[in-house]
């Protein structure tokens, strides 16, 4: 074989050799690239698991179960802060209001029940007009309907009330028991004149001798 045959003969097979070289580096590379796609891939997905663990559906039942228990525990909490107020019935809240003013109209009637009466200025017996007694009474009514009727006989009562008065010395009115016997015998008096029982008590707010 001459040189030049061995020349061709080499280039020949150089070329037969490079079709195959070429088709191996891009099976080669086609394998790296799908190696490199799926590590991508497979990142991705881990990454996402991570920060994003709803979007994957990956969430920890712990967590969710820790999640469920704070949030019935802060609705305790809220239901603790915030009592239950049950709301009174209007019939129960009008009895209430009627009650409270009967109480006050009541407090006020048993008020307006004490009667004042006009001062008495009157000569003490056996005195010769030099001693007198200068008395203030006022009459505890029994109720509104013995109020009206002192009312009505305030004429009456006075002038009964004069003769007792004038007929007592200085040694009947002197001290506590004379003064408590007199009281007594002032309300027996009204009650001559009404013809009832109607008063309860008897107040001296002046009582004065000179």
């Amino acid at each position: 074989m001459t040189e030049k045959e061995k020349i061709v003969t080499k280039e020949e097979n150089n070329a037969a050799e490079q079709p195959t070289e070429a088709k191996g580096k891009g099976n080669k590379t086609i394998i790296m690239m799908g190696v490199v796609i799926l590590i991508s891939v497979g990142g991705a997905f881990v990454f996402v698991s991570k920060v994003y663990p709803f979007l994957t559906g990956n969430v920890q039942p712990d967590i969710v179960g820790q999640k469920a228990e704070v949030v019935a525990e802060t609705e305790e909490v809220q239901a603790v802060k915030q009592p239950r107020t049950e709301k009174e019935p209007a019939s129960a809240s009008k009895n209430k209001e009627e009650k409270g003013k009967g109480s006050k109209d009541g407090a006020g009637n048993e008020e307006s029940l004490i009667i004042p009466l006009d001062t008495l200025i009157v000569n003490l017996s056996g005195s010769n007009g030099r001693r007198y007694l200068k008395v203030k009474i006022n009459l505890d009514a029994k109720d509104g309907d013995v109020k009206k009727l002192i009312e009505a006989k305030s004429i009456q009562i006075k002038d009964r009330l004069i003769s007792i008065l004038s007929s007592k010395t200085l040694e009947d009115i002197e001290g506590l028991e004379a003064r408590e016997n007199l009281r007594k015998e002032v309300k027996d008096a009204v009650d001559v004149v009404l013809k009832a029982e109607g008063v309860l008590q008897v107040y001296f707010t002046e009582f004065v001798v000179q």
